[in-house]
């Protein structure tokens, strides 16, 4: 009786363990390939194109959950920079702070979320780095560079690799003004092999 027991239980434990894999929330779903790649190239022209801005967040809306919180977290991320730069593409002063506001709240809340993902905090950084000094977001996106640099240099997130994560990397030290310690990282991770 005991040995069926234990085969019960144990069979309780793989049901219970199998229920959990199949249930797992749709946020921790990885993303569509193509998607990821579409959201890559169209956020380098979103922020000068409001245009982009909308068709990126057309494509999110068609693609992903009527949930903001749901689908994978780097889309999520995605959707929250596109939401916030609608609000430098607005007319309305309220509307541009209103909605600016918004996508940084749901920034801040992913990068908690996601500490280890290269391109959340990313596109924090990108986010915050082009705020006017009146969201004073200066030492936030000070603090994401000095992190991306860290993570870098430890070669963290397999999420982020390839070309793409040389061509961020590029970016960063092109764009970003990393203090000198940071860039030295930077350019070290560049050239290291994947």
């Amino acid at each position: 009786m005991s040995g069926m027991r234990r085969r019960a239980a144990g069979l309780l434990a793989a049901l219970l363990g199998a229920a959990a894999v199949w249930a797992a929330p749709p946020e921790q779903a990885e993303p569509d390939p193509g998607l990821l790649e579409r959201m890559r190239r169209g956020f380098e022209l979103a922020p000068e194109s409001k245009a982009e801005t909308q068709a990126l967040l057309e494509v999110l809306a068609e693609r992903l959950p009527a949930d903001p919180a749901a689908g994978p977290p780097v889309l999520q991320a995605y959707r929250a920079a596109l939401e916030g730069l609608l609000g430098k593409h607005s007319r309305l002063p309220w509307d541009k702070y209103k909605r600016t506001k918004a996508g940084l709240a749901k920034l801040d809340a992913l990068v908690a979320a996601h500490p280890d993902s290269i391109e959340i905090r990313a596109l924090r950084f990108s986010f915050c780095n082009q705020l006017p000094e009146f969201f004073e977001k200066g030492p936030q996106a000070a603090a994401d560079l000095a992190a991306l640099a860290d993570q870098f240099a430890r070669g963290e997130d397999p999420a982020v690799a390839g070309t793409y994560r040389r061509d961020l990397i590029r970016w960063l030290l092109q764009r970003g003004n990393p203090a000198p310690g940071d860039r030295r990282k930077l350019e070290t991770a560049l050239g290291a092999p994947e």
